[in-house]
């Protein structure tokens, strides 16, 4: 059954009393369906008494109904004929899916007799007046509080969609803090803000909806789509393609594969390119890919009819690419939550969910099969979101523009910041912070601040508006159009590289610039920036422990003749961190098992308890920072912070004082049993 399907059919007097809520959006939302979502019904009160809410529910659960409906509602009953706009920003995470909601809501939003526009980088609303419904990114959000916050005063109704994305992060940060300079506008003239969040479902939904709206409620859709997998063993040296074609074997369809990096997608869709049954119909979408590539990609894969796709979590969100029949999971997705996300773009039309999971070593055979286990149980294993305090430096440099003197005072940041964010600081510390980062921020006077010539720059172009941490890649043109193909590593010419799932022979021109003819003759390599790889979260290790038979609190002990092993369950950031500690002792690259445990490079080794004082601990935190700051996944603003800053950040994150205790006093157990010893071994093999 699909999502639709599993609907509720409403009586004719349930369907009169709705309507009735929505006398003029009903038909314009809803008269294309033959019934409604359950937390489309459930939205309907709270969004039209003006409460604001998040909505939780799975992909393509009816989210953006869910919520356009009742807040238009409200809209047009509050404005009459005098509607002003923008009345409701639509904030998306990216441009494409600015540009997909874009092209969605265009119907139903001319049938009410509004205007609709979106504004990102390459889009700005053509009329002098703004349209009733703006749809925009989170940057061009920040941009247009900065720059033009009086013509943001008509602004209603913030519609925040797919936020489980953001939050959590440094975009999520930036997002909550100029939600707040948009309500205090809002206040400026006596009006209030009505915030409705859309996300996929999360833990803690109060937690996350509060960074956002104050008084939020929370509205969850009760429903769950079956999920059922195969297991697959592939191993890393071995190309997919066997596993792929038997999927469409008789049948045809389409087959979505998710990678958790750039370099595996650009490999499998090399190895399968030209071969049965899906020919030149493999494409590649990840996001060194220029945007025209991407876009072209999704238009092809749109509308085929057997073809396979491979991406990384550039295809997690909602961006439209037809019905799916086939999702592919290429290796252990790093949660419950992504593997949700990644398994829910296909089979929308039975409303089961059924996908192939990849696993290319016994170790990954197992975490797929916990992951699925705990999916199905509805429990998704997260770590509570933390603060990247480095948000401010971004948010003073945008009240600077938004300021006409162009000067700013830590207590004035802090007074627009979100209660949560300023509860951080002090002024003090603060203003140490923006004293710090002079390449920025010229202080003139105690507690004030102007722009520095640099930043007067920065501002003029708007590069501040993002938290989005770029990479040191360098451009490829197309050698007969120049036009982008996309970024790789680094200028190295006369090579075979693999971009867009094709081999091209790059190198260098007269001018400087990167220019790739394709090369059918050669095998080609992919050529990234090294990220590092999501973190597994620390619940989700401590599960996994408990999952194979294990106390997730204790220490337990894997004795061998040549290494010996301890499970600590903390997840790959934490994990990191007691690895760094250990020093000598343990194996030097311990791969993804560092989330599970500690490998000793010999046999018969004692539990080494001082590796977890806490003085250590913050010591080796601040050695490593650099390291600890790339998986914890702080922005670009993260390295103008003075040290000290950073180093609370990080701690705080890591929770090392929480590490501590708990394996001060933690009890160490010897693993005799045979089948958990085999389980593992495959967890922290490298």
């Amino acid at each position: 059954m699909s999502a639709r399907g599993r609907g509720v059919r409403l009586s004719p007097d349930e369907q009169a009393r709705l309507r009735a809520r929505l006398p003029r959006t009903f038909a314009a939302f809803y008269d294309r369906f033959p019934r409604l979502l359950p937390v489309q019904c459930a939205a309907v009160e709270p969004l039209v008494s003006g409460k604001s809410a998040l909505i939780t529910a799975p992909t393509a659960g009816g989210k953006t109904e869910a919520a356009m409906a009742p807040l238009l509602q409200r809209v047009l009953d509050a404005a009459g004929r005098d509607l002003e706009g923008p009345a409701l920003l639509y904030v998306s995470p990216t441009r494409a899916l600015v540009n997909d909601v874009y092209r969605r809501l265009t119907v139903p939003v001319e049938r009410l007799g509004l205007t609709l526009a979106r504004r990102t980088g390459e889009y700005r609303p053509t009329a002098s007046a703004l349209p009733h419904v703006l749809v925009t990114t989170p940057e061009s959000f920040d941009s247009m509080v900065a720059r033009m916050p009086k013509r943001l005063l008509p602004v209603r109704c913030l519609l925040l969609d797919e936020l489980h994305a953001l939050d959590g992060g440094p975009r999520g940060d930036q997002l909550a803090a100029v939600c707040e300079r948009l309500r205090k506008i809002r206040a400026s003239a006596g009006g209030e803000l009505q915030v409705a969040i859309l996300s996929a479902t999360v833990e803690r939904p109060e937690d996350v909806a509060a960074r956002y709206a104050p008084d939020c409620v929370v509205v969850r859709d009760p429903g769950t789509r079956k999920m059922a997998a195969n297991v697959a063993l592939v191993p890393f040296t071995v190309p997919p393609t066997q596993k792929l074609a038997e999927l469409v074997d008789g049948t045809g369809g389409k087959i979505l594969v998710f990678c958790n990096a750039r370099a595996d997608v650009e490999w499998a869709a090399g190895q399968l390119k030209g071969k049965l049954p899906f020919g030149s119909r493999v494409w590649a979408h990840h996001g060194s890919l220029s945007q025209r590539v991407r876009e072209q990609a999704e238009k092809e894969f749109q509308h085929a009819r057997t073809a396979v796709c491979f991406a990384t979590s550039t295809l997690e969100l909602g961006i439209d690419i037809g019905d799916v029949d086939h999702a592919v999971l290429y290796g252990v997705p790093p949660d419950v939550p992504t593997l949700l996300q990644r398994v829910g773009r296909a089979g929308r039309r039975s409303g089961s969910v059924r996908f192939l999971a990849i696993a290319r070593d016994r170790g990954e055979i197992l975490r797929f099969r916990h992951l699925m286990q705990a999916a199905r149980a509805g429990r998704l294993l997260t770590d509570p979101a933390h603060y990247d305090p480095s948000t401010v430096l971004q948010q003073a440099m945008s009240l600077l523009l938004q300021n006409p003197s162009r000067a700013i005072a830590p207590a004035h940041v802090l007074d627009r910041l979100p209660a949560w964010q300023a509860e951080w600081w002090t002024e003090d510390r603060l203003e140490a912070a923006l004293e710090h980062a002079s390449d920025w921020f010229h202080r003139i006077a105690k507690g004030h601040f102007t722009p520095t010539e640099q930043l007067e720059r920065t501002l003029e172009i708007g590069t501040m508006h993002g938290n989005i941490g770029g990479e040191a890649e360098v451009e490829v043109l197309e050698e007969l159009t120049g036009r982008s193909l996309g970024t790789i590593a680094d200028r190295a010419s006369d090579d075979a590289v693999l971009l867009g799932g094709r081999t091209h022979e790059v190198r260098q021109a007269s001018d400087g610039s990167l220019r790739a003819s394709l090369d059918r003759d050669s095998v080609g390599e992919a050529r990234f920036t090294r990220k590092p790889a999501p973190p597994i979260p620390r619940a989700l290790a401590q599960d996994v422990m408990q999952w194979i038979g294990l106390d997730p609190v204790g220490i337990h002990r894997v004795e061998g003749e040549d290494e010996t092993w301890f499970l600590l369950g903390l997840g790959t950031v934490a994990g990191t961190l007691l690895h760094a500690s250990a020093g000598a002792r343990v194996v030097k690259r311990p791969g993804r098992g560092v989330a599970f445990g500690l490998r000793f490079k010999s046999g018969h080794a004692d539990w080494p308890g001082q590796i977890v004082e806490p003085e250590r601990l913050r010591l080796v935190a601040r050695d490593i920072s650099s390291r600890l700051t790339r998986q914890l996944g702080f922005g670009p603003w993260f390295r103008f912070l003075p040290v000290a800053e950073r180093h609370r950040a990080v701690l705080a994150a890591l929770e090392t004082e929480v590490i501590s205790r708990r394996l001060q006093v933690a009890q160490v157990h010897e693993v005799h049993d045979e089948e958990v010893r085999k389980k593992v071994r495959s967890l922290m093999a490298q």
